[in-house]
């Protein structure tokens, strides 16, 4: 573990809050790093370098100032970090008088030295399960090297997953801390589960099923944490569920969770893959293509809102005149006109067959009507 300035500093802040008196930090060559005082940055400190090579605090007082450069009176202790000293920790004063500070400040220090090391294999450790399971899940073989690479990282290949795919869109830099705390609240774990961030905004959970129980217990506990990142933090949670458990190649179960996730970010709910039916048509239609069609069946009403409105009303109340013009507070004869209107300017009759599915698939391609089983 190497002691950094980036550390120091965020050290040097923490002391400046609880002490008046002047604080320096020191690397393992005995160079200041960081301090309140910043024009001592950069030099080189013997009292510091000999606490470097004896491991032990040393004092020094107004008079023996004289007999070193750029030293000043006070306590000067090493910075350990499992047995080995990383850096030196000092504090200006008079010893006798700053010596009950001393030895809180150095446990601070090692406090904050290891919670950043663990921080930082936790982060490793991440980054080595998203990296195998890029490689898992787009794996169209595997040998026994690669099971054995999983062993080491306390994967077993041969576990029965379902594939969860998580997406917030959010600034907070706390988004990835929040989302480990629900996990770890609100999700009955097996030893084999994984979960791990999956790029910008997004999170993979590979969840252990072993019977439809599971299933049913994974559904309830992913509408629960959704449910609470909206009450808690005011975000909307997509969620995309597989419905196929791998066992050996992830691939399948991973591409069911992410078609999935694309139609939550629509519904703005969790969507189970078995719960779609016309969705895994659409969300295979390219770009291009959306827009291709939209340009033929909308082209011309495209900015009538009114329009609009009429033709998702009616879909939503499937084609029932009298309940659409409910719905939309108008006559029945005003309703017929507009359907009319639709026809003329469209050439489409959205009462026939043909015409219901036209205008039904360019609202879906527009996100205006959002389609459901």
């Amino acid at each position: 573990m190497k002691l950094l300035p980036e550390l120091a500093n965020k050290i040097i802040q923490e002391v400046q809050i609880i002490l008046k008196e002047h604080v320096i930090v020191l690397d393992e060559n005995a160079f200041i790093i960081a301090s309140t005082e910043p024009d001592r940055v950069g030099s080189f400190h013997e009292v510091a370098h000999r606490v470097l090579q004896t491991k032990e605090k040393q004092y020094i007082t107004e008079e023996e100032t004289q007999y070193f450069l750029s030293v000043k009176a006070g306590i000067n202790l090493p910075i350990f970090f499992e047995s080995e000293v990383i850096g030196v920790i000092g504090i200006t004063g008079d010893p006798e008088s700053v010596e009950p500070y001393a030895d809180l400040l150095r446990k601070m220090t090692e406090l904050m030295v290891r919670e950043k090391y663990h921080i930082e294999q936790k982060a490793a450790e991440s980054r080595g399960l998203e990296s195998y399971f890029y490689e898992w899940i787009y794996a169209d073989e595997m040998d026994e090297d690669f099971i054995q690479r999983g062993e080491l990282l306390g994967i077993s290949v041969g576990t029965p997953y379902l594939c969860v795919l998580f997406y917030v869109k959010t600034n907070k830099t706390r988004i990835q801390a929040n989302m480990e705390d629900a996990y770890r609240q609100l999700v009955t774990k097996s030893p084999e589960d994984v979960f791990i961030p999956w790029g910008e905004g997004q999170f993979l959970l590979l969840k252990r099923v072993d019977g439809e129980k599971d299933r049913q217990i994974l559904k309830t506990e992913m509408k629960q944490w959704q449910e609470a990142f909206h009450r808690k933090y005011d975000l909307t949670l997509a969620i995309g569920v597989s419905n196929f458990a791998a066992r050996k190649y992830l691939k399948p179960t991973y591409i069911e969770a992410e078609k999935a996730l694309k139609v939550s970010k629509t519904r703005r709910q969790m969507v189970q893959y078995e719960e779609l039916m016309l969705d895994i048509i659409l969300e295979e239609v390219s770009e291009s293509a959306k827009e291709e069609f939209l340009g033929r069946v909308l082209r011309d009403v495209q900015d009538r809102t009114e329009l609009l409105e009429t033709l998702t009303s009616y879909f939503s109340q499937n084609q029932s005149l009298v309940k659409t013009a409910q719905e939309l507070n108008i006559h029945v004869n005003t309703l017929h006109y507009r359907l009319n209107q639709l026809k003329n300017t469209t050439g489409i009759d959205p009462r026939d067959a043909e015409g219901i599915t036209l205008f039904y698939l360019a609202l879906c391609f527009m996100g205006i009507y959002s389609h459901r089983t």
